[in-house]
């Protein structure tokens, strides 16, 4: 019974020794998290205040190690906590200052598209996805949204959250995303 003890009392000390670590790197990831949403959140108030300037505010973003809080790819990065503060702005209804962040966002997810393989097809497919979102939802470019989504079809076809999003974007945006791929 005592070595039964004794191996599961260094057991537990392994696991939780093996836990500490995770837990401060956790603890790090959120930490990191919280601070680029308050970074996000003080850059779309100052650019709706008239604080800063929309090109400022992007140049800062991009300079941040990690404006999403997501540590990722620096591109991928910089586009998510970009639409993010384009988003903000919408609400604080600042359209224009808004568009500057969609722009930018789209030139990193076009980025990311080009950089990541073919055969890297859920992260591929992703970025196709959230690029075809920000272009219909936010740039006025439904065409151009169907074509992004067509892409991802092709990467993955049997993707079931592919078709509700040409399903959704076709609600939203008419007839372009109703017609089915040529392919």
């Amino acid at each position: 019974m005592k070595k039964y003890l004794s191996s599961i009392f260094t057991f537990a000390t392994l696991f939780i020794s093996a836990l500490a670590p995770l837990s401060a790197e956790t603890k790090a990831d959120a930490q990191s998290f919280s601070d680029s949403g308050k970074l996000r959140g003080d850059t779309a108030a100052a650019v709706a205040k008239g604080d800063e300037k929309p090109a400022s505010a992007i140049a800062r973003l991009k300079a941040h190690e990690s404006p999403s809080g997501l540590r990722i790819d620096r591109d991928a990065d910089f586009a998510f906590a970009a639409i993010d503060v384009g988003q903000r702005l919408i609400a604080a209804g600042k359209p224009t200052e808004a568009e500057e962040f969609f722009r930018e966002a789209e030139k990193a997810l076009v980025k990311m598209v080009k950089k990541t393989p073919d055969t890297a097809t859920t992260e591929k497919a992703q970025y196709l996805s959230k690029l075809a979102l920000l272009r219909a939802n936010y740039l006025n470019n439904a065409a151009q949204a169907k074509a992004d989504l067509e892409d991802a079809k092709k990467l993955r076809p049997d993707d079931k959250y592919l078709d509700g999003l040409r399903d959704s974007l076709g609600s939203e945006h008419g007839d372009v995303f109703k017609e089915k791929s040529k392919s």
